[in-house]
């Protein structure tokens, strides 16, 4: 009885040496998760600037806006955004993982006319990169995977809007339905 007696207190003490341990390594785990989270806040903040830091990118000129397209992807879906009067506003060109809305070069969109500021960029593509960075944080989306933006200017004057991954249909045909409605009351400001 001596020896089983001993076994079961051998296995009492191995029972909580094994607690102890799993408990640090909970404890490490909530850390370490807690840092990563950090970390992919930090990465998503220093991955994309907001569209007033941007600054102009030179050889972006209205005629050659298209060339600016000859991505190693070709577009999967080219989509002309139209005002409701019928007028091109932009052309928004959706790739595997990337869309870029290339506003029409016969109209001039300046980024601070609204609703480009307060509506798409901080709403809109801000808000999905936050939801995504929230996803990321909680270890469900790679940092990677995280949505970026960036908005291509000449002066003040819009060239292109480059977003990259969108990941979903649901998400790409919002953007559409997004970019589309901004440039339109920007459209419609220009013209009054």
């Amino acid at each position: 009885m001596t020896a089983e007696k001993r076994e079961v207190e051998d296995l009492l003490r191995l029972r909580k040496k094994l607690e102890k341990r799993l408990e640090k390594l909970k404890a490490e785990a909530e850390s370490l998760q807690k840092l990563l989270s950090i970390i992919d806040g930090e990465l998503a903040r220093k991955s994309f600037k907001p569209a007033a830091l941007v600054k102009p990118r030179e050889e972006a000129k209205p005629a050659e806006a298209p060339a600016a397209l000859a991505a190693p992807q070709p577009p999967r879906q080219t989509i002309p955004l139209k005002a409701s009067d019928g007028t091109l506003l932009a052309t928004m060109y959706v790739t595997e993982d990337e869309i870029r809305v290339v506003p029409s070069e016969s109209l001039t969109f300046n980024v601070n006319t609204p609703p480009f500021q307060q509506f798409l960029v901080a709403k809109v593509l801000s808000g999905m990169a936050a939801k995504d960075r929230e996803t990321a944080s909680a270890g469900q989306l790679l940092p990677d995977q995280i949505l970026t933006y960036r908005i291509v200017q000449d002066g003040d004057t819009i060239r292109e809007i480059i977003i990259r991954n969108y990941r979903e249909e649901r998400r790409a045909a919002t953007l559409r339905n997004a970019a589309r409605w901004t440039l339109e009351k920007m459209y419609e400001k220009t013209r009054i």
